[in-house]
């Protein structure tokens, strides 16, 4: 009697729980806080990658002047002259962060996760909006907000333009669908609420022009009237697609007159069959992480096929049509057209991706490019699970509710696995490297992470290999030009520098490219040249930070340290939440004779930052200077802790003891 009681009273309690997430806003604010806890960590993550020029030193988002700017400019029109990023609205997330925080990587990574959630929440009420059961478009959205495969897009925050293009398309289809009900009343604002939103999302991110094509799909296999014959049907997709494609066109007008001075620069050395055959491999790679996302990286190589055709074409176009056919036979026995119309929304939302001769040999593939088409796989695998049968003695729900425990534990512990990699940029780097070691991207990118932090025995190595791989690459040749003056070998990085410039003249046209060669040719000892490069980046750019920055250690090197303060004081005024502009115009208030005034900019970027030697050496020496002999043994014993084998460091601390 006591067992049924019981079994009694856990059925009600699971009824009752079962009730209490039925309400829409108990459900969303769960898988908001369980977004939130997965990926609280990420707030820990600094500035990686595209985040220098796309935050740090990107002059549009400092002030709300520039907004006349934004919506007729390139994205990173002061980083190089041929760029084809065009997406006003995330310049203006970018200033509205900015404007909250300041460069404090914390709410910039904050930010990043909000706009998953808001993903998240969107692709609920798509889901709901489509048809689908209540509890089968809960989980949908559950697999979405805790599929690893997005992990790029939440921990790097210059990523984050796919949540915020995701959210916008999804609202859009949202309103359109809304304005789709034949008995509507308010047909009309929903139509125009679908066309704004669709023209925010264009604005956002270039992946949202799949949207007018996912509208006539839906349209194909949801007709306003059944018994309609294929012409019939085809004028009704056509006259419903024909609003979405005119704000599509004028978005296209729009880009292009914003980027009239960047043009497009195709791959001239693969043709389009080079793609086609390419297209398949890239493909089977983007529906293996999806469906097992593990070994997920900032780099997947994936280069033109042009030998192996059966391996890397054959099977792969196997694997698609049997993936495609047997989506197409559960949409048949069963009548779903959400199901084939998720198929279509997974292929053609991931179709503006897929024109491979825009990307560099072998990046063709990122996770952030399939974040928009995921939708379609999160409701296609809830509508897997919720179908799942009863077997033997387990019944139906009991067997789904094994698998959505299954695949949620393995989401989040693949999720809180793979997102540490993305902790730092030598993480990002070496994990890359690690997976896909013919990479030279890869290579390169490491090879800079270890010389950053004094590796040139690492670095050299790498660098050389990637720059061999592709001796045309203006990351490579740079970079080699950059590691071998950073390591003393001035002789090489000379001849490195001249080669790089000869590959890549329009890279030193661009503002941080002239401000970049200026710092290398200032470490060259080249300083009249360096200091004519800053003044042209600074005359286009007044308040660019690297201009500001390399500029006012060219400065130092060269022993003018009074021009080096006021330059670094205006990088300061720049940027103040960054260590690095405080610590060199500390250096130069020290050196220039003013250790009190330069005292309180070392002791701020050593709290700002305690992980650089440099930064603890030289506040230890200007305690030294000032008499405060315990205080700077401490930091020369902070800046040994970081490099142990400082020659410096180690004789101002046996000088300090001898007194």
């Amino acid at each position: 009697m006591m067992n049924h009681e019981e079994t009694a009273r856990e059925t009600d309690a699971w009824e009752l729980l079962a009730r209490y997430f039925r309400q829409p806003k108990v459900l969303l604010a769960a898988l908001t806080l369980a977004t939130a806890v997965l990926y609280s960590g990420t707030l820990l993550f600094p500035f990686v990658w595209d985040d220098g020029p796309q935050i740090v030193d990107n002059p549009l988002i400092r002030s709300w002047s520039s907004l006349r700017r934004v919506f007729v400019s390139d994205l990173w029109y002061h980083t190089a002259r041929q760029q084809v990023y065009y997406r006003p609205l995330f310049v203006v997330w970018s200033i509205l962060n900015y404007g909250a925080v300041g460069l404090r990587p914390w709410g910039w990574h904050l930010g990043a996760v909000l706009l998953h959630v808001g993903a998240t929440w969107t692709v609920f009420w798509l889901s709901r909006r489509l048809g689908l059961e209540y509890w089968t478009a809960a989980l949908a959205t559950l697999i979405f907000a805790l599929h690893p495969i997005h992990i790029e897009c939440v921990a790097w925050i210059s990523a984050a333009s796919d949540s915020m293009v995701t959210m916008f398309a999804a609202l859009a289809f949202v309103a359109f669908l809304h304005a789709r009900e034949p008995n509507g009343t308010r047909s009309f604002v929903w139509r125009v609420a679908s066309l704004v939103l669709l023209a925010c999302a264009l604005l956002t991110k270039e992946m949202a022009v799949s949207f007018t094509v996912l509208a006539g799909i839906y349209i194909w296999l949801n007709p306003g009237q059944e018994d309609r014959r294929w012409p019939e049907k085809l004028r009704e997709v056509l006259l419903g697609m024909a609003p979405y494609g005119l704000v599509t066109l004028c978005y296209i007008v729009l880009r292009k007159f914003a980027l009239r001075h960047f043009p497009l620069q195709f791959d001239a050395k693969h043709d389009n069959l080079d793609m086609l055959l390419t297209l398949p491999h890239v493909l089977a790679l983007y529906l293996r992480q999806i469906v097992f996302p593990l070994g997920l990286t900032g780099f997947y190589y994936t280069p033109y096929v042009t030998t192996d055709l059966r391996e890397q074409v054959a099977l792969p176009v196997l694997l698609l049509l049997a993936v495609a056919g047997l989506i197409w036979l559960w949409a048949r026995k069963t009548g779903d057209r959400v199901v084939a119309f998720a198929g279509c929304w997974l292929l053609v939302g991931l179709a503006p991706a897929l024109y491979l001769r825009n990307f560099g040999n072998g990046d063709f593939v990122h996770d952030r490019y399939i974040y928009l088409p995921s939708i379609g796989f999160a409701i296609l695998a809830a509508k897997g699970v919720r179908s799942l049968p009863s077997l033997r003695t387990w019944r139906a729900t009991t067997i789904q509710g094994i698998a959505v425990l299954v695949i949620c534990t393995g989401y989040g512990v693949a999720s809180l696995a793979q997102q540490t990699y993305w902790g730092s940029d030598l993480l990002i780097d070496l994990r890359g490297h690690q997976l896909y070691p013919d990479n030279a991207y890869a290579s390169v990118l490491l090879g800079r992470a270890y010389s950053f932090r004094g590796a040139y025995d690492r670095a050299i190595p790498l660098i050389e290999e990637g720059a061999r791989r592709d001796p045309s690459n203006t990351y490579a040749a740079l970079a080699l030009a950059e590691v071998y003056i950073a390591s003393g070998r001035k002789v090489e990085g000379r001849r490195a520098l001249k080669y790089a410039l000869e590959v890549t003249p329009e890279y030193a046209r661009s503002e941080t490219g002239m401000a970049s060669i200026a710092a290398l040719w200032g470490k060259l000892g080249d300083y009249d040249q360096a200091i004519g490069l800053c003044q042209q980046a600074m005359r286009t750019d007044p308040n660019l930070y690297s201009a500001l920055y390399n500029c006012g250690n060219i400065e130092l090197m060269a022993g003018q340290y009074g021009e080096a303060a006021l330059l670094l004081r205006r990088a300061v005024g720049v940027s103040p939440q960054l260590a690095a502009p405080r610590h060199f115009l500390g250096r130069a208030l020290l050196l220039e004779g003013r250790n009190s005034e330069a005292q309180q900019y070392l002791r701020q970027a050593v709290a700002m930052d305690g992980s650089v030697y440099d930064y603890h050496y030289w506040l230890g020496c200007s305690l030294q200077q000032s008499g405060d002999k315990v205080s700077a043994r401490h930091e020369y014993l902070q800046a040994l802790q970081l490099n142990e084998d400082s020659t410096d460091a180690r004789l101002r601390l046996a000088a300090i003891e001898e007194k």
